[in-house]
């Protein structure tokens, strides 16, 4: 058959003799040069078959399986042993991988993928592929095996580590609302809206920032909050009251001093908080309070982000934005020669002003209800605020401004002792109400009682509209009969000055509560003594 297929001739016309014994040694050669040419791809195939990380299997168009490689045994914890020569059709084997992937190939004709969990708990990921031969006749199914435990375990580990990225961020996101009152809690005006637009808007740039504003309107907070919303947000924000600290000590902490630069400084020297706040930003609060030499310093570091440390030789650079705060006039300083013109141009380049709480009324009941809830965590608390002290705090003077509610609403939370926050709860009420009661004297009669009544009501009423004849038609009573009483009461002019001071903080209507509150004391006085 050899000798046929190499030279087309049948073996009994070969040559007989010595020449057949050559002509059967040149087949013999040539056959052992295709067996060893056939085991050469074997091993080759072999060698890629277990260099791979995946698995592999090998089935005959009969689902027997005639070979796999470790991987698979890794993946499977199946033993070669357990499956080489055996049908994927045995029950004991279907025990082992089901459903089977080569039995799936065989019965649709077609490449199969699906998931496979196998005794060990490992899972994975299962390919199986037909192999056709000339006629188109499936002769072999390749599956491939791809070990997805390590990484579904590194997928849930992820997921785990971004829930906890999530709610990291979430406490972090609650942690600096608590801090800083900045846009949700603060701006429900249209001026505070413009404000903290502008705000964000600075902080996409480097330019100086001069925030300007009464005190206790919250200067700190949009400092801090231009900070955050900057590139430098993840650098440091420090701090310095340029007023709290003795002119002899603020050049030091400003810039820092070199070693032996005064008697009792530091041996190695000691940064200053320019040079701590590197790469981020610096608040320079109560500028105005700077004395004029450290002025001329600030302004060369301004202009060239150099400076020199008390007693240093060497100029020193670094990066640091300045944000600079006051509730002073600097324009009428510069006329008096306390602050640098040249200093306030170059801090001025960016400015925000804040006004005083007493300008945007609307912010009283917002901030006050953002202050409840942060006291409220602060103290494990559950108080809440009475819709009758609304108008109460809305007009309110707030000559301490944000600060002074912050204040007002952190004693309330300590110390009012009903669960809800009442009007009586307020000091200023609560005060006024001692000042009245103590100032309540039983007058002898009725007759006296009425006439101090009308006395005071009409006294108020001149005051606050300015004549009878005004505070006669915005009562509804007769101009004759105020003009009358007016003669008859004798209220004068100086007395009318004390009553506009007192309705600074109240109202007719809370006074004429007031005044029956105190007819009807003395009403019950007068009949106890009865």
């Amino acid at each position: 058959c050899l000798g046929q297929r190499e030279y087309g001739a049948a073996p009994q016309s070969l040559p007989g003799g010595g020449e057949g014994v050559l002509l059967y040694e040149a087949c013999l050669e040539r056959l052992h040069k295709k067996i060893q040419k056939l085991q050469a791809q074997n091993l080759e195939m072999e060698t890629i078959l277990e260099s791979s990380h995946d698995g592999f299997v090998v089935a005959d168009d009969r689902g027997i399986l005639l070979r796999i490689n470790d991987n698979y045994t890794k993946a499977t914890g199946i033993s070669r042993e357990k499956i080489i020569g055996r049908s994927v059709y045995d029950e004991d084997m279907q025990k082992l991988f089901s459903p089977s992937g080569t039995a799936l190939v065989l019965e649709s004709r077609d490449t199969v993928t699906l998931t496979q969990r196998f005794a060990g708990g490992r899972q994975s990921i299962i390919t199986s592929s037909p192999v056709r031969n000339e006629d188109g006749e499936i002769f072999r199914v390749v599956t491939n095996v791809r070990d997805m435990t390590e990484i579904l375990k590194l997928r849930e580990e992820l997921d785990v580590t971004t829930s906890r990225l999530q709610e990291s961020d979430q406490k972090l996101e609650e942690l600096s609302k608590q801090l800083y009152i900045c846009n949700e809690d603060a701006i429900t005006t249209p001026t505070m809206d413009t404000l903290y637009k502008k705000a964000v808007k600075f902080a996409g740039v480097e330019a100086p920032l001069l925030i300007t504003g009464a005190s206790g309107v919250g200067k700190e907070v949009l400092a801090n909050f231009v900070h955050l919303n900057s590139e430098r947000s993840r650098a440091p924000f420090l701090k310095i009251n340029c007023g709290a600290i003795p002119e002899n000590l603020l050049e030091t902490e400003l810039f820092g001093h070199e070693e032996g630069a005064f008697t009792g400084a530091r041996r190695r020297g000691r940064i200053g908080l320019f040079e701590a706040a590197a790469g981020g930003s610096i608040l320079l609060d109560e500028i105005g309070e700077l004395p004029l030499l450290l002025q001329v310093k600030l302004l060369r570091f301004v202009q060239h982000k150099e400076f020199f440390r008390v007693g240093g030789i060497s100029p020193r650079t670094v990066d640091v934005r300045i944000i600079a705060a006051t509730n002073k006039d600097l324009e009428t300083m510069i006329e008096k020669g306390s602050f640098r013109v040249d200093l306030y141009y170059r801090l001025n380049i960016l400015q925000l002003y804040i006004p005083p709480l007493a300008e945007r009324r609307q912010d009283i009941i917002p901030l006050a209800h953002a202050f409840l809830k942060k006291f409220n965590a602060k103290h494990h608390a559950q108080k809440s605020i009475a819709p009758s002290l609304y108008n109460l705090l809305e007009n309110h003077p707030w000559h301490g401004n944000v600060r002074e509610l912050e204040n007002l609403i952190e004693r309330l939370v300590l110390v009012s002792p009903a669960r809800e926050i009442l009007p009586e709860h307020l000091p200023w009420t609560a005060r006024r109400q001692e000042e009245r009661a103590a100032a309540v004297q039983y007058p002898g009669h009725y007759r006296d009682a009425l006439a101090q009544f009308e006395a005071g009501f009409w006294q108020a009423a001149i005051a606050r509209y300015g004549s009878c004849r005004q505070a006669a038609l915005h009562n509804g009573v007769d101009p004759s009969t105020v003009i009358k009483k007016a003669a008859r009461l004798k209220l004068s002019k100086r007395n009318a000055e004390k009553e506009i001071q007192y309705l600074e903080h109240f109202n007719f209507k809370e006074m004429l509560i007031y005044s029956l509150e105190g007819t009807l004391l003395l009403c019950r006085g007068m009949a106890e003594v009865k």
